[in-house]
C-alpha cells in the first residue's frame, strides 16, 4: 500500500458527495501526510437540504469571501459563506485545520469541471487526485432500491475519469454502508467486481490523529455519514438511527476504513449512472437524464421539497 503512493509529491483530496463528504478526506490526508506527501482538501458547496433550505448547491455567484480561481474552483476559508449567511462544512472544516479548503463548481459539465481542475493541478504541481465518498453510494450500479442521491457522485465519478487521462487519481470509499442508501450485501458486491478485475489498490483505516482531527471536526459540521466512522473507531457496533431517525444503519468496523479504487475500473465496470451523464452539458442536464433513466436524485428531491415548503407558506 505504502509503495502504491510513495511516488506522489502533492495530492488533491475531493469530497465527492457534497454535504459533510469533505470529513472523509482527513483519514487519506493524515495518511498520505505520513509519508510527506503534501495535501490540499476541496468538496462542493452542496449541503443536505435539512441545513441549508435552498435546492441544489451553491453558485458561486452567491458565494461571499472566496478567492476564484477559475470557472470550477475557488478557494474558502473560515468567513466563505453564502450571501445569505450559510457556511458551508469547507469554511467549518477550514477554521479547525486553519487551511484553505478548495470549492468545486458542480453546475459546470464533467468535461468543463476536470478542465479547470487539470489547470489548478497543474499550477500546485499536483499529482495525485483522490476522490472520496463517504458512505458508498459512488459503488452503486444504479439498481439498488435504497440509491437516492447519485448526481453529485456521477458528476465527479465522471469528472475524475476524465482527469486521469493526465493525472494519476482515485476514488476512496469512506464508511462502508454510513449514509443508509446502499446494504452491506451491495457494497460487497461492487467491490468484489472490482477486486476480480484488480481495481482495489489497498485499504487504510482510521487512526488516532485521524480520528482525534475528526472529532473536533464534528463538533462545528453537522453530519451523519461522516460521524459512523468515528464512532465505529471507538468501538461502536450495531444499529444506529441517522436522519433525524428516519434510517437505520449497521455499524461495524469496516465503517473506518477507506478502500482506494481504480477511476477508470470504477467508472466502467460498476456506474452506469457516471457513464450515463459523462456528456451532459451542465447538473441540470446530467439530472435530467438520470431521472429519464429511472433513477431518483438529491438535487429532484430537494426542488420538490422546496416547492412543497413554498405552496405551504403560501397557504398561511
Amino acid at each position: 500500500m505504502e509503495k502504491s503512493f510513495s511516488k506522489f509529491n502533492k495530492a488533491l483530496l475531493i469530497g465527492i458527495g457534497g454535504g459533510a463528504d469533505i470529513v472523509g478526506t482527513i483519514p487519506t490526508k493524515v495518511f498520505l501526510e505520513s509519508y510527506e506527501i503534501k495535501t490540499i482538501l476541496a468538496g462542493l458547496p452542496w449541503e443536505r437540504y435539512s441545513i441549508d433550505p435552498y435546492p441544489g448547491p451553491r453558485p458561486f455567484s452567491e458565494i461571499i469571501n472566496k478567492t476564484q480561481i477559475n470557472k470550477s474552483l475557488c478557494w474558502a476559508t473560515r468567513k466563505t459563506k453564502t450571501k445569505d449567511g450559510l457556511y458551508f462544512s469547507e469554511s467549518k472544516v477550514s477554521n479547525v485545520l486553519n487551511k484553505r479548503i478548495l470549492l468545486v463548481n458542480i453546475f459546470n459539465s464533467p468535461k468543463q469541471i476536470s478542465s479547470d481542475l487539470l489547470d489548478f493541478c497543474v499550477k500546485e504541481k499536483i499529482d495525485l487526485v483522490v476522490g472520496i465518498d463517504v458512505g458508498g453510494d459512488v459503488l452503486a450500479s444504479g439498481k439498488e432500491p435504497g440509491l437516492a442521491s447519485p448526481l453529485a457522485d456521477s458528476m465527479m465519478l465522471s469528472t475524475i475519469n476524465f482527469l486521469s487521462k493526465d493525472i494519476q487519481t482515485l476514488i476512496g470509499v469512506l464508511g462502508y454502508g454510513s449514509d443508509g442508501e446502499l446494504s452491506h450485501k451491495e457494497i460487497d458486491k461492487s467491490l468484489s467486481i472490482l477486486a476480480k478485475n484488480k481495481g482495489i489498490v489497498g485499504s487504510q483505516g482510521i487512526n488516532q490523529e485521524s480520528y482525534s482531527i475528526m472529532k473536533k471536526v464534528i463538533k462545528k459540521v453537522e453530519t451523519d455519514a461522516s460521524r459512523i466512522p468515528i464512532i465505529s473507531f471507538e468501538g461502536i457496533q450495531g444499529q444506529q438511527k441517522i436522519r433525524k431517525g428516519r434510517i437505520k444503519i449497521e455499524v461495524h468496523p469496516l465503517c473506518q476504513i477507506t478502500f482506494y479504487i481504480e477511476t477508470k475500473k470504477l467508472y466502467k465496470d460498476i456506474s452506469i449512472s457516471a457513464r450515463l451523464i459523462s456528456k451532459s452539458k451542465d447538473i441540470f442536464d446530467a439530472n435530467n437524464i438520470l431521472i429519464e433513466n429511472g433513477f431518483r436524485t438529491e438535487l429532484d428531491y430537494e426542488i420538490k421539497k422546496h416547492s412543497l415548503v413554498i405552496a405551504s407558506d403560501n397557504k398561511e
